[in-house]
């Protein structure tokens, strides 16, 4: 097996290294020597005593510090630590407060004394009225009458319900709020309408559940084309209306509606 050296480490040489390290450990050697062989004396303890002699130590319990004593000071005052405790004096009682005088007694009125009040009598219980002999009675509650209940029965605007209401009770509020929109979008077209405009315009559509409205036709035309475009023209710019009140329960309603201006 051989191995491969860096070129740099091949020629790097070991005999100096070495022969340093050899002179370094023989003269470590020769120290030695030379200081066993000389091995100078040293002495511990009595200088006078042979060599190898015990030293004696006795245990004493106290050691006496000399005190220096100095004349007393007849200023200083002696002090004592022990202080006896204060005794607390009992506290003064409080001296007792004269009685108050009593008030001076005020006559009291009398409370006077007040007539009975008189009972009323008791009059007597009237019976119902007699009813006519043509009177009718009935168990039901009396019929609401609302314009939220009751369809529109004239036109608002020029405006009105042709035919059969398909609302019904449930829907104549939302009746209402239709015939007011068409109106308001049909007022803004009359003014582009010429010639004859007496006659009036059936228009028939239907409205979603969402309010989409769709299939806008004329069933019945006034006679005069740029009335009857006026007429179409109102129920598109009201697309989408409002969805179909929940209460009428249907998911589409065909309309018809009849346009006419006022004589």
């Amino acid at each position: 097996m051989r191995i491969h050296l860096e070129p740099e480490l091949e020629g790097e040489k070991l005999k100096k290294p070495a022969t340093v390290s050899v002179a370094c450990h023989a003269a470590l050697f020769v120290l030695i020597a030379v200081w066993g062989y000389i091995r100078p004396e040293m002495r511990i303890g009595d200088p006078g005593g042979d060599e190898g002699s015990a030293v004696s130590v006795n245990l004493v319990q106290g050691v006496k510090i000399p005190v220096p004593i100095s004349a007393p000071n007849p200023v200083a005052n002696p002090v004592e630590h022990e202080v006896p405790a204060v005794k607390e004096r009992p506290k003064p009682a409080a001296p007792e407060k004269p009685p108050e005088p009593e008030p001076e007694a005020v006559p009291v009125e009398e409370p006077k004394k007040t007539a009975p009040k008189p009972v009323p009598e008791e009059k007597e219980q009237q019976s119902a009225p007699e009813k006519p002999d043509n009177q009718i009675s009935s168990t039901t509650g009396q019929r609401a009458s609302s314009e939220v209940f009751e369809s529109p029965s004239e036109a608002i605007g020029g405006v009105g319900v042709s035919g059969r209401d398909p609302f019904g009770q449930a829907g104549a509020a939302y009746a209402r709020r239709l015939q007011e929109a068409l109106s308001r979008e049909w007022a803004k077209t009359l003014g582009q309408v010429s010639g004859n405009r007496s006659n009036a315009a059936v228009v028939q559509f239907k409205i979603l559940k969402n309010g989409s409205i769709r299939d806008i036709r004329i069933v019945q035309s006034s006679g005069n084309r740029s009335f009857d475009y006026s007429v179409h023209r109102a129920v598109q710019y009201t697309n989408p209306f409002q969805p179909l009140p929940f209460q009428m329960r249907r998911s589409v309603v065909s309309v018809e509606m009849r346009f006419q201006l006022s004589q």
